[in-house]
């Protein structure tokens, strides 16, 4: 009781003695006020010294659901890089493209401490070590001693009330990364403050027991490093980006003077400025300024020890060889790259020859933007659960949102494309070009709506402008393995993968794997591939067969004895193919096929039918088109017929964009590594059946519309015929219609087609397909035209694909 009684009189007399003693250098006022003003600071300051030295860190209070916000950071942060078919980066797939990248928030709901809608950085398994030693030594000296033991530096707390300036750990400057909070969002001081608080929990969930191996990975990837170079995120964050940016780099392909340098840049990012006159002397204000250049030196010299005693670099002839490098580094044309064939691209887009550089989003953008848009849609198809199978439910304390929306979210770290991104961008324009005049020629016919292609328009500063058509065109071709290698889509869609309702949202943001149940988009007359090829695999090989051609129930059009469009009695079946005469083909199919194997091949193509069609006969919705099916799907039914004109024999792979992609594999204590993997192909057996006999039958009703230049449904293609050219030993194609009704107005189509395959002389086989429209017949654009009208875009397709010799 007594030790209790002597503490209070001790804490009394100090308070006493405390307000008495301003009295001597106070006059008048009220000194015991001053004396306790004075006091309740100094317990404040130190309180604050207290609080957030070590008893912010030791209670960690709310630390889980922190952590759990800086996770979710995390996983929205992540980025794709991506590479085309020459191994060249071409930047990282663009949030936007995500289409869930947002989550659960919009971006005007992000206040200045919300995790950033646009940061995005590639993982990194590790941080690069002379990067981060160079990190620690020059931003965060004193780690490991007894001032900085839960992410924040007592002595530079210390300082605050001076100056909020400086003084930052890693663990200070990484929350502020990951809240993206800046001078030109928050106040200084607060924004101190509140990497003060969260420093405590990035270092007790990624500094555990002294391991900072998951505290240097999220710092080399969430770190901006460079400002500018045209990204919408403003900065380049972490050293992949940075090291491809500056120096054509794989984070762990930098050597030690490339990590220096970007050491060197955490305190102040890289600026990259657009004019060419500032940026020709760019790195010369980066290494030739002195302070940037004394921190990337300083690590490289011999003294630079950390607080463990060791040095930044070990290797003495690795510091003599740095230090060399570091001066070859003065030279601005030795850094930065871009290359020279996206150059001659990106200038024809409109990018001055002044600029040598473009940041990653705006790289993928401007190279690839519906390519990468696939290649999403095509990653969230491969990584869907099966079909039935039941999501698992978030690990008890796990916000649900940390799940992710699309299913590779997290997972990926780059992907491997299959086209070559200079090369199609080349084609890209041409298609382009073509189309816009493709638009004005129909127009003035009376018969297409104008809009419905893109065009081309006069701004006001005298300037023309392209404005891509309303209506989504596809163009896109595959090798023989399923390859896609050129690609054209002129809708901000996933068009040739299926867009809009055939993908569900997950959780009510983000677009799922695709549903072709919800397809409704009727496929016409290029759906007769899949005729011609149950006609082959019935035992056809009579091209030259007579069927009737007479008019039937719902079929009065391009019949014997109709009004308009008359034909003979009885027809070939070239002629049929040729000019897409129903009523013959349906007959053809009544007598050759079955009602099981028309299903059975359609179904394993992708297609579906509606049910407002099941009740007419399979033979009538095959002949017709009446079953729905994407772009992709159509172009797989190409690549079938091909090979079985063509004799064959194997499985058809489905059409594709991502040619491999490499994974994040988690391991032990939160790490990860990497592994390379190429998905598993869907292919499918066409052949069976299909003798010699039946290959040509194949090759002469599927060449037919191309080659009879009188009556063919393609005979603006007739300079493609094989039978004319000696470089082209085979081409098969079909055009399709579908019909709006009344819902149309004063057109009467809503989606044109083209499907087929070539070979040319020297082996080389390519599917192709190409469409118009989004399967709405209130959005019908023809009047009575055909898939035909789309010829002058396969001819621009395949003289690109005859003059690629690659």
């Amino acid at each position: 009781m007594r030790i209790f009684e002597s503490a209070r009189d001790f804490g009394i007399g100090l308070a006493r003695w405390t307000t008495r003693v301003p009295a001597f250098v106070v006059r008048g006022g009220q000194r015991r006020t001053v004396g306790l003003f004075l006091l309740v600071l100094a317990v404040l300051y130190f309180g604050a010294l207290l609080w957030f030295g070590w008893l912010n860190g030791a209670l960690l209070i709310n630390g889980k659901a922190r952590w759990h916000a800086f996770q979710f950071a995390d996983l929205r942060a992540r980025a794709v890089a991506m590479y085309d078919a020459e191994g060249r980066y071409f930047g990282i797939v663009h949030p936007e493209t995500e289409n869930d990248h947002l989550g659960e928030f919009d971006r005007g709901d992000l206040s200045a401490y919300n995790a950033s809608p646009d940061h995005k950085a590639v993982p990194v398994a590790e941080a690069p070590p002379y990067f981060w030693r160079c990190v620690v030594y020059t931003e965060d000296r004193h780690r490991g001693e007894w001032r900085n033991r839960y992410g924040v530096d007592v002595l530079h707390l210390a300082r605050l009330p001076v100056s909020s300036r400086g003084g930052s750990t890693i663990e200070m400057q990484l929350a502020r990364s990951m809240w993206k909070m800046h001078s030109r969002n928050s106040d200084p001081m607060l924004r101190k403050f509140h990497e003060l608080s969260e420093a405590p929990v990035l270092n007790h969930y990624l500094a555990r027991g002294g391991d900072t191996k998951g505290l240097e990975r999220w710092f080399s990837q969430h770190v901006p490093l460079v400002q500018g170079g045209g990204d919408e995120q403003g900065s380049l964050y972490g050293v992949y980006a940075a090291g491809q940016f500056l120096f054509g780099k794989r984070a762990e392909e930098l050597d030690a003077a490339e990590q220096l340098v970007l050491a060197a840049a955490v305190r102040r990012p890289i600026a990259w400025p657009a004019d060419e006159e500032a940026r020709a002397g760019i790195l010369y204000d980066l290494i030739g300024v002195e302070k940037d250049m004394g921190r990337a030196l300083l690590c490289a010299s011999d003294k630079a020890r950390l607080a463990d005693g060791t040095r930044v670099i070990e290797d003495a002839r690795v510091r003599k060889r740095t230090r060399e490098r570091l001066a070859d580094l003065r030279v601005p044309a030795n850094v930065g790259r871009t290359d020279p064939a996206f150059l001659e691209i990106l200038r024809a887009e409109g990018i001055t020859a002044a600029q040598p550089l473009v940041a990653p989003m705006r790289l993928g953008k401007e190279l690839a933007p519906n390519v990468q848009r696939e290649v999403v849609a095509e990653l969230t198809d491969l990584f869907a659960p099966a079909s039935g199978a039941k999501v698992a439910p978030p690990a008890k304390g796990q916000p649900t949102r940390l799940q992710g929306a699309h299913p590779w979210r997290g997972r990926v770290r780059e992907v491997d494309v299959t086209l070559d991104v200079a090369e199609n961008s080349r084609f890209r324009a041409e298609a382009r070009a073509a189309a816009i005049a493709l638009g004005e020629t129909l127009v003035q016919t009376g018969k297409f709506r104008s809009g419905a292609l893109p065009v081309q328009v006069l701004t006001e500063t005298g300037g023309l402008q392209i404005h891509e058509g309303d209506m989504p065109l596809v163009i896109a071709a595959a090798d023989e393995t399923g390859r896609i290698v050129r690609y054209y889509n002129s809708s901000a869609t996933t068009a040739y993968s299926g867009y809009g309702t055939t993908r569900p949202l997950i959780r009510g943001f983000g677009r799922g794997p695709y549903d072709r149940a919800q397809e409704a988009r009727p496929v016409g007359s290029v759906a007769k591939l899949a005729a011609a090829l149950l006609l082959a695999q019935g035992g056809e090989t009579r091209p030259d067969k007579t069927v009737s051609n007479a008019c039937m129930p719902g079929l009065s059009q391009r019949c014997a004895g109709s009004a308009t469009g008359a034909t003979p009695a009885r027809v070939t079946l070239r002629r049929a193919f040729g000019s897409s005469l129903n009523p013959a083909v349906v007959r053809a199919l009544g007598d050759g096929t079955t009602l099981e194997k028309t299903v059975s091949l359609m179904d394993a193509l992708g297609f579906y039918l509606p049910a407002q069609n099941r009740g007419t006969p399979v033979a009538t919705n095959l002949a017709l088109g009446r079953f729905a099916g994407r772009p992709r799907a159509v172009h797989w039914l190409a690549a079938a017929a091909l090979s079985a004109a063509q004799g064959k024999t194997g499985a058809v792979v489905q059409p594709y964009f991502v040619e491999r992609y490499r994974l994040i594999e988690p391991a032990a204590q939160g790490d990860y590594t990497f592994r390379q993997e190429t998905p598993a192909r869907t292919s499918i057996e066409v052949h069976e059946g299909i003798g010699e006999g039946g290959a040509l039958f194949l090759k002469a009703v599927l060449s037919q519309p191309v080659c009879d230049a009188k009556d063919g449904t393609l005979r603006r293609l007739n300079a493609w015929c094989a039978a004319g050219r000696t470089d082209v030993a085979l081409h098969i194609a079909k055009t399709g219609s579908v019909p709006a009704g009344a819902a149309g107005g004063a057109f009467n189509e809503s989606d044109l087609w083209i499907a087929g395959g070539i070979e040319f002389s020297d082996g080389r086989s390519y599917s192709y397909v190409i469409s118009l429209g989004a399967g709405s017949p209130r959005a019908a654009f023809a009047d009575n035209l055909g898939g035909g009208i789309l010829s002058p875009l396969a001819d621009v397709l395949l003289q690109d694909l005859l003059e690629d010799q690659t």
